[in-house]
């Protein structure tokens, strides 16, 4: 989000450039005309913090109408000199809600508002991507020949393929260094169970599967092993390891994480992984779908590839679009790490090619098919594995440049 302040106050200026990961523009802006040249010369500014204070002679209401002219879709928060009612409606009037007084703010607050503002925005952004997403579904559907918008996808999928095939080529130069690969996701879409098919389909590595997932921990119960007991001092990593077979190892990372006050601490977690990855060919990470962990930030960071699954319904894309931009835009996780894998997809999930536009900025690594096989999977401990389900994963596996 791009932002300017107007307020004659260059201290907040510093502090929000301090405090934010947003893009400040520029200095604080020390009279009204000044504005209008910030704004003409950045129209895709998003928002503005401008004070009634500002000098100038142009006149705070005229200066608010001036503004919206250049970019009526622009955010404004204002703060007047002191509680006017007959200013406050004008703002109102102007779609302006955002209204404070010079007495009644500080900056932890004006920071609050600015990252309410941003969610907001990024809500709309993606509401609007699903109500054109909808739309090209509904075209696509009704229509027998093909429409504007499935010509528009077809061009689309073509460059994405051309993308793809050169990420493919760029990989096979850093093959050695995919080794700790994390497994994210919304909740409830199926990260446990294809972290332990995965681990079980890939042959001749030794792999360590590690459980970071403190709400669920479900991988022990899928292999059907019990927890190693810890008394939670002097702890020994080895002592934890469960072996799964003579390829598998398990570590349920909350033994190691929570300290005797039952708190994570997550500066452990690099230090765990460079110990680990030496000992083994292969770390698979099962981690929780809750975003507000830091010791999941940390993870993702040294991980050296992401897969993230995803439904192919509309929901579950909306749910995904909000996981990815907190991984990318505010944990700063490279976009080049994560891949997207769509699991349970049946007959009624969006079309592919859709998919793959939606997605364009990552690497698509395919999709699993919805099977009531992996009810019999699971319940069997993984020791009776479906072809068609391992065929699955073998396809998917071949692009990991393992």
């Amino acid at each position: 989000m791009k932002i300017i302040t107007a307020l004659e106050n260059p201290k907040t200026n510093e502090k929000l450039k301090e405090k934010t990961n947003f893009e400040i523009l520029g200095n604080d802006i020390q009279y009204q005309e000044g504005v209008i040249e910030k704004l003409e010369q950045n129209p895709d500014i998003n928002l503005i913090i401008i004070s009634e204070l500002l000098s100038g002679q142009i006149g705070f209401k005229k200066l608010i109408d001036k503004i919206k002219l250049i970019n009526k879709n622009i955010e404004i928060i204002a703060i007047l000199k002191n509680e006017n009612e007959e200013t406050k409606n004008y703002l109102i009037s102007k779609g302006i809600f955002n209204i404070f007084y010079n007495n009644k703010i500080t900056n932890d607050e004006l920071i609050n508002k600015i990252n309410n503002i941003n969610s907001s925005l990024k809500e709309n952004e993606i509401n609007e991507e699903i109500k054109n997403l909808k739309r090209i579904i509904l075209e696509k559907n009704n229509s027998k020949e093909k429409t504007k918008s499935e010509n528009l996808i077809q061009k689309d999928y073509l460059k994405i393929k051309n993308k793809l095939i050169k990420k493919i080529k760029n990989k096979t130069e850093t093959k050695k260094d995919n080794r700790i690969i994390s497994i994210v996701g919304t909740n409830g879409i199926g990260k446990s169970i294809f972290c332990s098919l995965l681990a079980k389909i890939i042959n001749n590595k030794k792999i360590l599967l590690i459980d970071f997932d403190i709400f669920n921990q479900s991988i022990n119960s899928i292999f059907n092993v019990k927890r190693t007991e810890n008394n939670k001092t002097n702890i020994n990593i080895d002592s934890l390891i469960i072996k799964i077979n003579k390829n598998i190892n398990l570590l349920c990372a909350t033994d190691v994480l929570f300290d005797g006050k039952n708190r994570i601490e997550k500066n452990k977690i690099k230090n765990l992984l460079e110990g680990l990855i030496v000992k083994y060919d292969l770390i698979i990470i099962d981690t929780t779908s809750e975003c507000f962990f830091d010791y999941t930030k940390e993870i993702l960071e040294n991980s050296s590839l992401i897969i993230f699954m995803s439904e192919a319904n509309l929901i579950e894309l909306k749910k995904s679009k909000n996981l990815l931009d907190i991984y990318i835009n505010k944990w700063k996780i490279k976009k080049e790490k994560i891949n997207i894998l769509f699991n349970k997809v049946n007959s009624n999930s969006i079309d592919s090619k859709i998919l793959k536009t939606l997605y364009s900025d990552f690497n698509i690594l395919g999709k699993i098919k919805l099977s009531n096989n992996f009810n019999l999977i699971i319940n069997n401990n993984l020791k009776i594995i479906d072809k068609k389900v391992k065929k699955q994963f073998e396809k998917i596996i071949k692009k990991f440049n393992l």
